[in-house]
This record gives structure tokens, sequence and C-alpha cells, in this order.
């Protein structure tokens, strides 16, 4: 699947917009993407190994949800990784 990474996480795939990943499902490209940038790991997931909720995640332009993750993801899908940006 193709990830695309935008915003402050850029700092933490050498400014990588765009990253290959193989992957079955949408969670194991995410761990892959961690593995390539491991700087990225402890931004991405919390240490119980779940995303952080502070990130939205979209696959094929559909956001989805933390109990999606385990959805199918093949080398002709994008999922786009977003940190979302919080405070008043």
């Amino acid at each position: 699947m193709m990830v695309r990474v935008s915003g402050a996480l850029l700092r933490f795939t050498d400014y990588r917009r765009t990253i290959n990943v193989p992957a079955p499902t949408v969670e194991a490209g995410l761990t892959e993407l961690a593995e390539q940038y491991r700087p990225l790991r402890p931004v991405l997931f919390d240490r119980a190994g779940r995303v952080r909720r502070a990130h939205k995640i979209f696959l094929n332009g559909e956001q989805l949800a933390g109990d999606d993750l385990s959805r199918t993801a093949g080398d002709a899908d994008s999922l786009d990784l977003l940190l979302a940006v919080s405070g008043g």
C-alpha cells in the first residue's frame, strides 16, 4: 500500500511524503512503516502498541476507527496518515 504522510509527522519519515509499504492489512502497514522509520514508532503507537488517538487514518479516502485497522489493504490501496491538531 502507499502511505502518505503529512504535517508534523514528516520529520519522523525523513520528510518523505509517500512511502510504499508491503502489508496485508492497515495495521500491518503501520507497523511496517514504524519499523522502517524507528523515530515514528513512539509517536504513532502508545506503550500498549495501539495507534494513538491523535492520529487520523484514511484508507482510500475513508476515515478508519481504531477497530477498523485490521482491514485488508493491498498494493493498489492508499493510506493517509494525519496528526490531528488540538488545543485552544
